[in-house]
């Protein structure tokens, strides 16, 4: 019964984290500012995956840097891709690749997982 609510609990944190990723990149879409940027390359992952690299002026004008969070074992974009960046106004560590492509596979990401543990949660506590 432990190890179910310990499921179920994990399943509805990793959903937290996808509503609360989807209600950050809606913000940006309506509050944040759009910079261009390029792809200068791709990072290396544990387990060979690679994340893509983009580099950006933010409205100060100071060069910025930005990992995507997400990976893949053939890189989404190739290097030297323009892409644009958003970001909220004096918080550049707020910044996402505006990529439809890749916030959708995101947030899916966390919804399909959380709604996996939490229903795997729910069925081993009612099978007990």
């Amino acid at each position: 019964m432990v190890f179910a609510v310990v499921i179920g609990l994990v399943g509805v944190f990793v959903l937290y984290r996808g509503v609360r990723e989807w209600l950050h990149l809606r913000r940006l879409r309506t509050e944040g500012r759009a910079a261009a940027g390029t792809v200068t390359g791709h990072e290396t992952r544990a387990g060979g995956s690679r994340a893509v690299i983009v580099a950006y002026t933010d409205e100060l004008g100071t060069p910025r840097q930005l990992t995507s969070n997400l990976s893949s074992a053939v890189p989404t974009m190739p290097i030297g891709s323009p892409v644009t960046v958003r970001y909220l106004a004096g918080d550049p560590a707020s910044a996402f690749l505006d990529e439809r492509r890749e916030n959708v596979r995101s947030v899916l990401f966390y919804v399909i997982l959380g709604l996996g543990f939490t229903a795997a949660g729910l069925s081993l506590a009612l099978r007990d």
